[in-house]
């Protein structure tokens, strides 16, 4: 085919890999979880949290490993994990920390996304 009537996609070309499907479901859960976090201090969405957080991290410092880019998203997505090691060590601002900060690697991966428009 030309450039100007390039081939269709085929289905391995359009699928998402299973890590970035894990990390972005993971991501919007923090946000939903984290918000009963913030809200009611429930101990059980402290602890949820934190364990989608880790998974997010872990997530993310795989794709970044298998596609070799450390962007500044990827970075993003992996500093909450401060504020739930603060949180854990017995400071509670840490977890208000990683909540603030896994909206603004939300807000990014939206601006970035918008910029590509």
């Amino acid at each position: 085919m030309t450039e100007s009537n390039p081939s269709p996609p085929n289905q391995s070309q359009t699928a998402l890999p299973w890590d970035v499907i894990i990390h972005s479901t993971t991501g919007v859960a923090c946000l939903v979880i984290g918000a009963f976090m913030v809200i009611t201090g429930a101990a059980w969405s402290t602890h949820t949290f934190s364990a989608l957080m880790l998974l997010s991290f872990v997530s993310a410092l795989i794709i970044s490993a298998t596609t070799n880019s450390w962007v500044r998203g990827h970075f993003l997505a992996m500093a909450p994990v401060i504020g739930i090691a603060l949180g854990y060590l017995g400071f509670e601002w840490g977890f208000a920390l990683a909540y603030a900060l896994i909206w603004a690697a939300f807000l990014h991966f939206v601006w970035r996304g918008l910029l590509q428009k």
